[in-house]
């Protein structure tokens, strides 16, 4: 297959019997029963005619870019016969080991055919059969989500998407468009251009830890906040324990789970701390620390309590040579400079100042952990104990949790776990997770540069473009918002005193911004289902003029739309002539091609021809702008192609001695003849042709690798404005103003009090409020412990079976994992729940069905509802809409945290939850696809009102 080779032709698409036999296998993929794609061999053996062709060598195995939302995009290969995906495989191309190892596919990386070829693929341009352009009454959004569809051509809906834009453009202004998706992706990058657009900015992945990470003297990896400073893979072995805090690798299915078992292995221990014992800590043998949602602040005030009672008592507890050189504020000798209060950390603990001493028994009331738990995990954290402190970012997902980075990090900081030999304290998450450090290929930039100019930022189209956090349905509901900082990030400056020198965003008076939602753009993302308040997201698209949706698939913001066009796959491109016009998949789909480990690089490439009608995403726009009198240009000033060749040309490898970054990628004359391209010639590790071939480089390491890592004591590596390596000594003084881990830290009180949201000041130091929709409000009556209508705690763990919203319509997963509710096992027996059964989760703001797991493993009180399920609205029931396919966003009222708007309490939802005594849930393999994209004999898409689809496709 060709990469814009001309002497290289493909075969014509689906052409002979082996093609059609493979396509048949890719094709009968609906449906929980096995398909009819086996025949009887003579010998009685069954053969699958796929297999066939692979023994055959009918076909070519290509690298897949696993191309959706779980950030560590593993490597899978396609078996492509006749432009056809036939089979999957994952990394085999070397032998698998752990200094150079395989990166292998997910189930649900592995699953990726029955995305591309599923039967809820948008095929076609549709148009909603009631809406006509206009606006008013001409919209019929009463209907969304329930009309019928009828097929138009692309002339048709791109004239339908550039007049309604210049209509709304005319008459409302740039406050009436609204980028209902990322302000990263692609689509987004055309509203500068064409009259600007209000945007959304939020920390759904990062919760809490993404606004003060270094004004507390820690790190961040662009918006990545606390990464790339743990140990690496190697060093892991050389813990005592390793602590996981809220972390569930096993179901993330990063790499990690391989290094944190070589660990265990090896003799270390491990501790798992949140409100479930989950896979990951049964797989390890951790000791469960109980604690329960939202209360992780209590929590380790608690433990901070008693490290310092226990040190006052014994001693050899908290590392004070640690403390006093490489900290300020946790006693009255160590105040920073800046500090206006004389309030030391210390201090709080011990009650000073509020009156409150943050003992075990205080805590335990809160979070529910045993007094002999919090003792204990006190002197696990001691100075002389080798612990490696890893957290993900669930527990800061909480409303409430604004100063749980700044405590985990205090307890790390007083047993001095940083810049030593198995020790640690950072993120576990995606790329970095169990082998963390700086990248040992990274991309050089310059004439590489891989990243369209994506000026779709909200700075772009004026300040306080932005809708905050967990507000952005209810804003757009009520007409307003309130805006605290100019954009998603506004970067500090060293000749600013107000700022910081990295990226932490400062904040100003929360000021009112009016927003008017009359046209609605959705590009491949989903907000209908991924953002809170799903009741109110019903009632703002069912209000507005027009919507748009750009998608893969018929997901639930698609079925609100007025006009939907198919966007085609990372799969999907066409790289030879003679297939018609060229094109080329988009290569980021988020902007970010770096998403897979420090020390791997990953290929990928167009698989087979974009399918039915569908385009890519870019091209969409380019017409749209177009269309509109501007120049595409400007929104996308690179090719895909060129930005996916680039994006390859320019990776670098640290070398092996830290004295220079060397190509990866071996490119030479002949390939810029057969490639078409221009790029200088270098020498690398791999050809460009091998490379494709095998599917990724893994640079290979060993234990005594001089590029190994520890975080807070290896050199800083870089790559300078020439290409060179620039090396610091030390990895102090940090990026807070003292330069060191600040306990107190004034600027992030500063910063957060300018807002002036909450009337009672956050403190400098990591203090104790009281959360919105904490535990506390579990009661009716908190004193005397009277439980109130909603008793139960529901926090939202990702789940195997999809990353957020992705993949959750490929049946191999939902055959092999249920929509549960997993609940306490005596929650369940008290209200006559079994497992299987059919139960209602309620409370004030909607109602949804899921199936019912009560489990040993589950703290009492407490629920874990898997996010990024696919409602199904019943609209007939008399107590209101119930979402069969059961989202947590209808439990979710769009509640802000105490401090930090932008911050989502996915975690922070209080319900009650009954046995359903209607028509029970059948399994969603049974359901069926959302929609029948086929088109009878008449020209006549067979969609029926209810969007279902009531057979299977073939």
């Amino acid at each position: 297959m060709s990469l814009l080779d001309k002497s290289l032709k493909r075969r014509d698409f689906l052409k002979g019997t082996a093609a059609a036999a493979a396509a048949t296998a890719a094709f009968g993929l609906s449906g929980c029963s096995t398909g009819s794609a086996q025949a009887a061999g003579s010998d009685g053996a069954h053969v699958v005619a796929s297999d066939a062709s692979i023994l055959a060598d009918a076909g070519e195995w290509m690298p897949i870019h696993c191309h959706q939302n779980c950030n560590q995009m593993c490597l899978n290969m396609g078996y492509v016969v006749d432009g056809v995906v036939v089979r999957q495989k994952t990394d085999d191309a070397r032998e698998d080991s752990f200094d150079c190892p395989q990166q292998r596919g997910c189930l649900r990386g592995r699953s990726l055919r029955q995305q591309v070829y599923n039967a809820d693929r948008i095929k076609y341009p549709m148009k909603r059969k009631s809406w006509q352009p206009g606006g008013a009454e001409n919209a019929h959004g009463e209907l969304r989500g329930k009309d019928e569809w009828e097929r138009i051509s692309w002339e048709e809906a791109l004239d339908y998407i550039a007049d309604e834009l210049k209509r709304v453009y005319a008459e409302y202004g740039q406050d009436a468009v609204i980028c209902n998706g990322w302000r990263w992706a692609p689509g987004s990058a055309m509203f500068p251009v064409i009259g600007g657009a209000v945007y959304d900015t939020e920390t759904e992945s990062f919760g809490c830890w993404a606004f003060q990470t270094e004004a507390l003297g820690l790190y961040s990896w662009g918006d990545h906040p606390d990464i790339m400073m743990g140990p690496d893979k190697y060093d892991l072995p050389n813990a005592d324990t390793i602590v996981l805090y809220g972390c569930n690798p096993a179901w993330a299915q990063h790499s990690s789970m391989y290094w944190l078992n070589n660990a265990k292995e090896s003799g270390t221990g491990f501790v798992y701390v949140g409100p479930s014992y989950n896979v990951t800590a049964a797989q390890l043998g951790a000791r469960w620390i109980r604690v329960r949602p939202g209360t992780d602040t209590a929590f380790l005030l608690a433990v901070i309590y008693e490290m310092i009672r226990l040190d006052g008592e014994r001693g050899d507890i908290i590392d004070w040579d640690f403390v006093n050189e490489r900290t300020v504020g946790f006693t009255p000798e160590t105040m920073p400079e800046d500090a206006t209060t004389d309030e030391n950390y210390r201090d709080y603990i011990l009650g000073a100042y509020d009156g409150t001493p943050k003992t075990p028994e205080w805590a335990s009331e809160i979070c529910g952990t045993p007094v002999e738990d919090i003792t204990w995990y006190a002197e696990l954290a001691a100075k002389d104990n080798k612990v490696i402190f890893f957290h993900s970012y669930a527990a800061s997902r909480y409303l409430g949790a604004e100063n749980l980075p700044q405590a985990f990090m205090t307890v790390s900081a007083l047993g001095g776990h940083y810049g030593k030999s198995g020790h640690g304290s950072a993120a576990i998450y995606t790329w970095d997770a169990g082998d963390s450090g700086y990248r040992l290929i990274q991309h050089a930039g310059g004439e590489y540069a891989y990243i369209d100019n994506l000026v779709g930022s909200p700075g772009a189209t004026g300040p306080n473009r932005c809708i905050e956090g967990n507000s952005w349905w209810s804003s757009l509901a009520e007409g307003k918002y309130l805006s605290t900082s100019e954009g998603p990030y506004d970067l500090g400056s060293g000749d600013d005193p107000t700022k910081l020198r990295a990226n932490t965003p400062t904040y100003h008076a929360a000021r009112e911004m009016p927003v008017n939602p009359r046209l609605m753009f959705a590009t491949c993302s989903n907000f209908m289902q991924t953002r809170g308040n799903l009741p109110t997201a019903i009632e703002v698209m069912r209000a507005a003029d027009t919507c748009i949706s750009l998608e893969i698939k018929y997901s639930l913001t698609a079925s609100f739309a007025d006009i939907i066009l198919p966007v085609a796959t990372h799969w999907e491109g066409n790289d030879d002539e003679s297939w018609g016009e060229l094109c080329w998949p988009s290569p980021f789909g988020d902007g970010n091609g770096q998403k897979q480990r420090k020390d791997a690089l990953l290929a990928w490439r167009p698989l087979v021809k974009p399918m039915y009608e569908a385009r890519e995403e870019k091209r969409i726009c380019r017409d749209i702008v177009e269309r509109m009198g501007f120049d595409a240009d400007d929104a996308y000033p690179k090719s895909n192609y060129d930005q996916w060749l680039g994006y390859f040309l320019g990776m670098r490898e640290l070398s092996e001695d830290l004295s220079r970054w060397e190509p990866v990628i071996t490119w030479t004359a002949d390939d810029n003849r057969k490639h078409h391209a221009n790029y200088p010639e270098q020498q690398g590790k791999i050809s460009f042709d091998q490379f494709m071939a095998d599917g990724s480089y893994v640079v290979r390491r060993s234990p005594d690798d001089r590029r190994n890592y520890i975080g807070y004591r290896d050199d800083k590596l870089r790559i300078g404005e020439n290409g060179e390596v620039v090396v610091a000594d030390t990895a102090w003084p940090r990026p807070s103003r003292s330069g060191k881990l600040e306990i107190y830290c004034q600027f992030k009180a500063d910063n957060v009090n300018r807002t002036g949201l909450n009337p009672e000041p956050i403190k400098p130091y990591a203090n104790y409020f009281v959360p919105n929709r904490g535990y506390q409000d579990t009661f009716a009556d908190w004193d005397a412990k009277v439980k109130g209508a909603y008793p139960l705690q529901a926090y939202t763990p990702h789940y195997m079976r999809r990353a957020h919203t992705c993949y959750d319509n490929m049946t191999w997963t939902q055959e092999a994992f249920r929509n549960p509710v997993f609940m306490n096992a005596q929650d369940a027996e008290e209200r006559g729940i079994e497992a299987g059964d059919t139960v209602v989760c309620y409370n004030d703001f909607g109602r949804m069905l899921r199936i019912a797991q009560p489990l040993q493993g589950m703290m009492p009180g407490t629920v874990g509802i898997p996010h990024g399920v696919r409602s199904l609205f019943d609209e007939s029931d008399p107590a209101g809409i119930v979402d069969r396919g059961g989202s947590e966003q209808m439990l979710s009222d769009g509640q802000q945290s105490n401090y930090f708007p932008q911050v989502d309490g996915y975690n922070s939802l209080l319900i009650e939850i009954e046995k359903y005594d209607g028509e029970a849930l059948v399994e969603d393999c049974d359901r069926g696809p959302f929609l029948a994209a086929g088109i009878d004999a008449e020209g006549t898409p067979a969609y029926v009102a209810e969007g279902m689809y009531e057979g299977k496709e073939a």
